[in-house]
């Protein structure tokens, strides 16, 4: 049984057909003089020139179009756009994202990737006189990088993608310099035009992508919309609550736990810790009082015996009647040293401990007050060793500045900066950009964004279990330097985000990243399987390289292998010389997308994997502000 090959293409090969041009050409020219300037039959030569000159265009036509496919190769000029122009393409294709312009690969342009990497791109360009006919010179003179990998295919036409695609999040790879920034940029300034709740998490504090956003804002008609938080500008910040949402106390613990460094997440220091701001925190809710950073600092690092002491308070008018008398008598024994309590604690704490213990039966006993009993009741120097990672990290989060703006105070009346939280941003409509100074304090920074993460994630989950559908504001989230931010809270917003119509959009430069902060590969990468799109800018790293290509798929190209042998043999009658060529085309499964291209991407340059399997090889420019 024979298998059929498809066709061998090489547009790589020499313009053979140039020659026939020219002659076919020079034959019509001579043709016509002929028929002209002689007294010859001009019939025939007419005719003859007419041969001749549709010879002439028919290989001129190849001609050109196998010089402009390699013109192509030599690269396109950076481009830029204003966000009005982009305004203007959105509304040819209102339910579409745009992604610049490029088309979509396939294993045609493998195939000549593959054969373009065997050779030299300077011995593939057409001649110099057809590139300054053709206006490229100046393309060909600024390329850096490889060009012709978006040069593989002759037309590049617009791109669009359907807005239900990226609803299953997109992951962004790109090494430093590649685009990640640019990209953010054009799909955020849509989300913007769009009217969508827009929150940027931007850990380096890019200004461009600030000013950009704040500038979209202003052209989509609500220039209130947007609101800054960066801790280097605080003049300029608003006030974010990072603790204020929340369905169940326990929630708060977890999210502080979570910004402890800890191998595993549930070694002894960080659930005693846990434990600490469980306890704290519903001591705090209580006595009706909505904890913040600075409240749980307060009573960690300084003692919990002040909270201790407003809670028996609140519990004995709540459950003792005349409380207070019956209680009057042990504060002065606690004076006197006389009670059997020996603990460092303020006396009325002391007299409350001791009539709580003996005169309140153990069915009215109240948990809230049992968990801070025993933290007070706890060896202060050991709490204190068992505590020592969790105190500097709240120092950090309330110390200064940071602390007026991540534990805001309403009665402040000489701060007149707006106070946010999440639900208000969300039925706000707002445009948050948040930039976090990672640079100056990386641990702050990433703290910061787990804990706004952490917010986003209470509220999807009370807006998906009490919300109706079509009253669900769509929210796109933007990360960058992901990988410094990703948490658990992180991970369900991925899972069950959809739902509560969360999309994000997670950007890193390497899948090493991922695997540092999570530990191990198989974590990493069970986070990374939510994004069904992945966008990949240059990447340098390889195992970052064989991630992107193995979700791409594979193809077959076609390999041609030639071999030529000589030989010769006496006979009697003298020297037989002998000479054979073979030529054999022959199948090979490869990449779709080779990995090592991924290196060679020029700036602004991507490939892109999107839902439903669309390969997309793009580009995309620069937007200005105005």
């Amino acid at each position: 049984m024979s298998i059929a090959l498809k066709p061998y293409e090489n547009l790589l090969r020499p313009a053979f057909e140039f020659v026939a041009a020219v002659a076919w050409t020079l034959a019509a020219v001579v043709m016509l003089l002929i028929a002209l300037f002689t007294n010859l039959p001009k019939s025939a030569f007419f005719y003859m020139g007419a041969i001749s000159t549709a010879f002439a265009a028919w290989r001129w036509r190849q001609t050109i179009h196998l010089w402009d496919f390699k013109l192509n190769l030599s690269g396109k000029p950076f481009a830029y756009m204003k966000a009005v122009t982009l305004l203007k393409l959105m509304k040819y294709r209102p339910d579409d994202l745009w992604l610049g312009f490029g088309f979509d690969w396939g294993p045609t342009h493998t195939q000549r990737a593959a054969e373009i990497r065997k050779r030299d791109l300077k011995t593939v360009l057409p001649p110099e006189w057809f590139i300054n006919f053709r206006g490229a010179h100046q393309a060909v003179k600024q390329v850096v990088g490889l060009p012709w990998i978006h040069g593989l295919e002759e037309k590049e036409e617009q791109i669009y993608v359907p807005l239900s695609s990226i609803e299953g999040h997109t992951l962004v790879f790109g090494t430093t310099g590649a685009g990640k920034t640019r990209l953010f940029e054009v799909m955020i300034v849509q989300a913007i035009l769009r009217g969508e709740v827009v929150v940027i998490i931007d850990p380096k504090g890019d200004k461009e992508l600030c000013n950009i956003a704040e500038a979209a804002c202003k052209i989509a008609g609500r220039p209130n919309a947007f609101v800054k938080f960066h801790p280097a500008f605080p003049s300029e910040s608003v006030r974010i609550d990072p603790l204020k949402n929340w369905n169940n106390p326990t929630e708060i613990a977890s999210r502080i736990a979570a910004l402890m460094p800890s191998e595993s997440g549930s070694d002894s220091f960080t659930q005693m810790a846990w434990k600490a701001v469980n306890v704290v925190v519903e001591g705090l809710v209580y006595i009706d009082q909505m904890p913040n950073l600075i409240k749980l600092r307060r009573y960690i690092e300084g003692g919990p015996e002040k909270l201790m002491e407003e809670v028996f308070r609140t519990y004995f008018t709540r459950n003792v009647p005349r409380w207070e008398t019956l209680v009057a008598p042990l504060i002065q024994r606690a004076r006197e040293g006389k009670l059997p309590i020996k603990i460092a604690a303020p006396a009325e704490v002391l007299a409350y401990i001791h009539f709580y213990k003996n005169e309140v039966p153990e069915e009215k006993r109240e948990p809230a007050v049992d968990g801070l009993m025993a933290m007070v009741e706890h060896n202060r120097d050991h709490l204190g060793k068992i505590l020592s990672s969790l105190v500097p990290l709240l120092v950090m989060l309330t110390a200064g500045e940071i602390g007026k703006m991540l534990s805001p105070d309403a009665s402040d009346m000489d701060d007149h900066r707006p106070i946010m939280d999440t639900k208000k941003l969300i039925n706000g409509g707002h445009v948050l950009y948040l930039g976090l100074d990672s640079l100056s304090n990386a641990t702050v920074g990433s703290a910061i964004g787990s804990m706004i993460l952490a917010d986003y994630a209470a509220v999807a989950g009370d807006t998906y279990n009490y919300v109706d559908e079509k009253n669900m504001k769509r929210i796109q989230m933007f990360v960058d330097e992901a990988a410094e931010v990703v948490n658990l809270p992180l991970i369900q917003l991925l899972n069950k985000a959809r739902g509560a119509k969360n999309t994000l959009t997670l950007a890193a430069q390497t899948l090493p990243d991922f695997i540092a902060r999570m530990g191990n590969e198989a974590r990493a990468r069970q986070i990374l399987g939510n994004c069904n799109n992945l966008i990949a800018l240059r990447t340098k790293d390889r195992q970052t390289q064989d991630f992107i290509v193995e979700t791409f798929g594979q193809t077959e190209i076609q390999v041609v292998s030639k071999s030529v042998g000589s030989g010769n043999r006496t006979e009697d009658h003298g020297i037989d010389f002998t000479t054979n060529v073979s030529y054999s085309v022959q199948e090979k499964s490869v990449d779709i997308f080779l990995p090592e291209l991924l290196g060679m991407l020029q700036n602004l340059h991507y490939i892109a994997f999107m839902s439903g399997g669309r390969l997309i090889k793009g580009r995309l420019p620069k937007l200005l502000n105005s």
